[in-house]
């Protein structure tokens, strides 16, 4: 299954202040890809604390063949869709055309543009709580 996260959870589960955020990160393996944009990468090295969190960022993603940070640029059209149901234009609106883009399943995120405002088929939005709660309950 493949999945993207957005960089409040990804902080949270560095900076071990949610669990369930911590949770989730260690169930990244073979049956669970993940796919970030740059941009979630460079939000999360913005906010990161100590260099101890920086590696264990990168120790995420280097040799993994189930963890990717994606360069590429997404396609326009679908960022203005994101635009258009209602995310703020700058990263919310790239983060769900990402998404999309890369035809995740789910979309893990603490923030509220995710949670409670967007709609979309192209994707589910969940918390880490939730989605490692159903992960481990095998209901997903």
């Amino acid at each position: 299954m493949r999945i993207c996260i957005d960089s409040c959870v990804i902080i949270h589960g560095l900076q071990e202040t949610d669990s369930a955020a911590v949770r989730l990160l260690d169930l990244l393996g073979p049956d669970l890809v993940v796919v970030v944009p740059r941009l979630v990468a460079q939000e999360v090295m913005r906010n990161l604390r100590t260099r101890e969190q920086v590696r264990l960022f990168y120790r995420l993603f280097r040799g993994r063949d189930f963890a990717f940070i994606v360069d590429e640029p997404v396609p326009r059209a679908l960022v203005e869709k994101y635009v258009a149901l209602g995310l703020p234009g700058k990263a919310d609106a790239f983060v769900g055309a990402f998404a999309e883009w890369m035809q995740v399943r789910y979309l893990l995120s603490d923030n509220r543009h995710f949670l409670r405002d967007l709609r979309t088929d192209a994707y589910d939005v969940l918390d880490a709580a939730e989605f490692a709660s159903r992960w481990e309950a095998d209901t997903l």
